[in-house]
């Protein structure tokens, strides 16, 4: 068997299920792996209902309803107005299409097309400039 040794590792799944095979109980195998007993109960379920100790799939999620056509939309609309806030973007999105989502889907939708946004507004440029240290800056008194 695999339980030999007394040097910490990580426990595979199909070590819990070979123990159970091997005839010992959750609270063996858990103490053998290192693990709770809880996980011993888990992994052996699925080892019963699937006969893997593989796990399964992500769970799914809700899917945007900025897909296909709706993205090519966006596309033309940041295109149009790359100045527009993300509210202008989801108004003006909304009018075209009639998708209504909420202000993170849309950010999100702007992220996975690669765009991104400002974190400040845009400025008149100073009237002052800045000094660097080769232009008279002056330099520390001793």
């Amino acid at each position: 068997m695999i339980f030999s040794g007394d040097e910490r590792r990580t426990a595979h799944p199909g070590e819990a299920a070979e123990g159970h095979r091997a005839g010992l109980s959750y609270a063996q195998i858990a103490r053998l792996l290192d693990i709770g007993e809880a996980t011993v109960s888990r992994v052996l379920r699925l080892y019963r209902e699937t006969g893997d100790v593989v796990p399964r799939p992500k769970g799914g999620g809700r899917l945007s309803p900025i897909r296909g056509k709706v993205v090519s939309e966006l596309k033309r609309l940041v295109a149009q107005k790359p100045d527009a806030t993300v509210r202008e973007l989801m108004a003006e999105l909304t009018a075209r299409t009639g998708i209504v989502t909420s202000r993170p889907s849309m950010q999100r939708a702007l992220h996975r097309l690669g765009f991104s946004h400002k974190k400040s507004p845009s400025h008149p440029a100073s009237a002052t400039r800045r000094k660097t240290s080769g232009e008279g800056a002056s330099s520390p008194r001793s």
